[in-house]
């Protein structure tokens, strides 16, 4: 008889549980003042970071029982832009207020690099969100499937009317003909990707996680506050291992451990509304709280290994890099 899994936060394995592998790669690097992130901040406190993205490797899905399999491989954020003339005007100006940059090569060329074809490949591209720093060169991935989650779309249609540069936004960034979007995780029911009946579920202190595949391997986290459609993502890379990728959920590592407050700034208009570089700063604080929490239960849990990485961690990735693609964590 197989041993009992202890009660745990995380869904337990199957009996023939499936996992995924993870690559990390940089998408380029920008350079980012503190005070735009946290508070208190340190005067004239900058860091270069890395805007990471991630290869996740699924051993295959089966049509049928007897059917073959093939890796099914997903690309979760791009990074930047491979250069900085692919973006419109004014989101170039914006990159060079985050002087030094280094935009290249781009996440396809370090595919290419590492043995993979970006143009056949990849299979399916999901977006923590749809930020010029995470949504990279969709063109380069010609025949992949893009998923982004509720909201996303709207926002890259419309816009969100705000003044702060970094809210510029391209209504055909992404493929229309290949391009779905998560159903609304506050409106219940309905299918998703994969899993059948309603889309989303509770999984720990999250109110609302989709299994992505239908197998327990990837789970998408709705993890709003930042930008509509913002999203984590939970990877089962062993029998009691994990990671979490969690995009913008949160810039700095010292917002998880509660040394530092979301930062803010002021506008163009003196003594006016302040920016945040979050559209929702309160809610963005609520699942800030929910990641710690989560990072505390499943600590405590016995033999239970769960890593959190955000996607502009320069200590985190100096310290991975070299297990960067065509390496893996």
């Amino acid at each position: 008889m197989a041993p009992m899994e202890p009660t745990s936060i995380l869904p337990p394995p199957a009996p023939d549980q499936l996992y995924v592998d993870v690559s990390p790669m940089a998408g380029g690097f920008i350079t980012l003042a503190d005070h735009f992130f946290v508070h208190p901040a340190e005067a004239g406190a900058k860091r270069t970071v890395p805007s990471l993205a991630f290869l996740i490797t699924h051993p295959g899905l089966r049509s049928t029982p007897s059917a073959p399999t093939k890796p099914f491989r997903i690309m979760f954020d791009l990074g930047l832009r491979r250069a900085k003339e692919r973006y419109p005007v004014v989101l170039q100006k914006h990159i060079d207020g985050r002087a030094p940059y280094d935009l290249a090569p781009g996440i396809a060329a370090q595919l290419v690099a590492g043995g993979l074809d970006p143009t056949t490949d990849v299979d399916l591209v999901l977006l923590s969100h749809v930020h010029y720093d995470h949504h990279g060169d969709p063109e380069d991935f010609p025949n992949a499937e893009f998923l982004v989650g509720h909201g996303a779309l709207q926002v890259l249609k419309h816009g969100l009317g705000g003044v702060a540069s970094h809210q510029h936004f391209v209504p055909d960034t992404l493929p229309a003909e290949r391009t779905r979007e998560l159903p609304d995780p506050h409106e219940g029911g309905g299918g998703g990707e994969g899993g059948g009946g309603k889309a989303w579920h509770p999984l720990g202190p999250f109110p609302h996680a989709h299994d992505l595949l239908g197998d327990g391997s990837l789970y998408v986290i709705d993890t709003p506050g930042h930008l509509p459609g913002h999203l984590n993502l939970l990877c089962r890379l062993a029998r009691r291992r994990w990671i979490l990728l969690c995009g913008d959920a949160f810039h700095d590592r010292r917002l998880l451990t509660g040394e530092k407050d979301i930062g803010t700034w002021e506008g163009p208009t003196p003594g006016g509304t302040r920016l945040c570089i979050h559209v929702d700063k309160e809610v963005a604080a609520e699942s800030i709280r929910r990641l710690r929490e989560f990072q505390w239960g499943v600590g405590e849990e016995a033999e239970v290994e769960v890593e959190l990485v955000a996607a502009h961690e320069e200590g985190w990735w100096e310290g991975n890099r070299g297990k960067a693609f065509p390496g893996r964590l």
